[in-house]
């Protein structure tokens, strides 16, 4: 089983920020996830040694035009295929060789879509793929809605997803999905 966190939307929001260290003491993960917006806030987790993948976010204004540096970018992970974008669809800052996030929806190129940028939480299947906006860690930019973060657990053949409220350890949504029921058979 691998335990992913995944976060988004920190905004230089130190004190969130040192929310998810607490509980990142409490609960062993194999890795975290962070969408953007700020990309450097991910670099406490990556200095306190956790294995981190992250793509910027629109407002991330040095990396995200940075050829350098991937604004979306696939992983895999116990045989899923795991998208990775701050932005649920194609942006105006985006650069032309980026992956357009609709292209990947629409064709099928991911078991799970990981996306952030408006802030709310959710957890829903489209054409086969689970998608899942973890919410946001910005007390600052919190558009009315409580700090989250998604867990993600993951063996061959299940997903849990969970989404959890700093400063509790309970979820607030927990979906279960099985791969084989993902796809029509033949893809």
């Amino acid at each position: 089983m691998h335990k992913i966190m995944v976060i988004s939307d920190t905004h230089d929001d130190r004190d969130a920020i040192r929310g998810v260290m607490r509980y990142l003491k409490s609960v062993k993960v194999d890795r975290v996830i962070h969408l953007g917006d700020y990309y450097d806030d991910a670099d406490v987790l990556e200095q306190a040694g956790y294995p981190l993948t992250r793509v910027p976010g629109t407002w991330d204004t040095v990396y995200y035009p940075d050829p350098g540096v991937s604004n979306r970018t696939f992983i895999e992970v116990a045989g899923w295929r795991i998208f990775l974008t701050h932005t649920p669809e194609s942006h105006y800052n985006d650069r032309a060789d980026d992956i357009k996030p609709e292209s990947v929806l629409d064709g099928g190129k991911a078991d799970i879509f990981l996306f952030g940028h408006t802030h709310i939480t959710e957890i829903r299947r489209r054409n086969g793929t689970v998608c899942i906006n973890p919410g946001h860690m910005s007390s600052d930019e919190s558009r009315g809605c409580p700090l989250t973060f998604a867990l993600l657990e993951i063996d061959p053949e299940e997903l849990t997803v969970s989404i959890l409220q700093l400063p509790g350890p309970h979820p607030r949504i927990r979906k279960s999905y099985r791969k084989d029921d993902l796809r029509p058979s033949g893809r």
